[in-house]
């Protein structure tokens, strides 16, 4: 009797082997389990199992290398040379303070560098009229660039009409243009003792030159009265401007000038 007792107690307290193989099942289907979502996890974050396969395209890695965007090459800046301005000129733009010398001479025009000067060299005395300057660029054989043509004053204080002035100093436009520069028309300043002849004098030159094409450096409107004369203070006799009145047509010249260089 003790002992068949002592024998059941024992295989009581013995696992059997069926529930140990129990346990182990369950512990086998938890690994199965935990791996078939590791699989799941990784199929649809793209990665692929197998080397150097990518099942899904759109989640391919980063490249490690690159191609830099074709940089596109900046032209050079190119500087049109200086255009040559000449001066063929009366006493408006003579002495040292005239609006010539305040501005071309000066080199204080952009775009512009000053050549010859002409006038004046040839012709005795303060003044020149148009015929001296006909003189002035006769004796001249060839000409370049372009040049500012001034002439008039003289003839309007002797008294001759405005058509036939006109006339003359479309004449200095052709003989300039002959010997190869290109002429600019450049307006006669005020007048306090012929204000009316002035006037009428630059009515005709503007009319011609724009029928012939030659641009106009209108060196009267800005140093001129609505009647014609000087405005006060830009000249002391009436007749040609002072060093302030040559510094205003000195800057007007500075702003229409390059403009007439570079039309052509």
């Amino acid at each position: 009797m003790a002992g068949d007792f002592m024998a059941r107690k024992t295989a009581r307290l013995r696992p059997s082997g069926w529930s140990f193989g129990r346990g182990a099942d369950y512990v086998a289907l938890a690994v199965v389990a935990v791996a078939a979502i590791v699989l799941a996890a990784l199929a649809l974050s793209g990665v692929s199992l197998r080397p150097g396969v990518n099942p899904n395209p759109t989640s391919r890695p980063a490249p490690t290398s690159f191609d830099l965007p074709t940089e596109t090459p900046t032209a050079t800046p190119t500087t049109a040379p200086a255009a040559s301005v000449s001066l063929l000129g009366d006493q408006n733009s003579s002495g040292a303070d005239s609006w010539w010398a305040q501005s071309i001479e000066s080199a204080t025009v952009g775009g512009v560098q000053s050549s010859a000067r002409l006038g004046l060299e040839r012709v005795s005395g303060s003044t020149a009229a148009v015929a001296d300057l006909q003189q002035e660029i006769d004796a001249t054989t060839s000409l370049s660039g372009y040049v500012i043509v001034q002439a008039g004053s003289t003839d309007v204080a002797r008294g001759a009409s405005s058509e036939s002035i006109a006339a003359q100093v479309e004449t200095l436009w052709k003989a300039v243009t002959i010997r190869g520069a290109t002429p600019i028309v450049a307006l006669l300043p005020p007048s306090d003792d012929d204000p009316e002849a002035i006037i009428a004098v630059n009515d005709a030159l503007k009319t011609a030159a724009a029928a012939a094409g030659y641009g106009v450096l209108d060196l009267n409107a800005a140093v001129a009265s609505p009647n014609g004369t000087w405005v006060t203070g830009f000249s002391d006799d009436g007749v040609v401007a002072n060093a302030r009145g040559s510094r205003i047509l000195a800057d007007a010249v500075a702003s229409q000038l390059p403009v007439l260089v570079q039309e052509k």
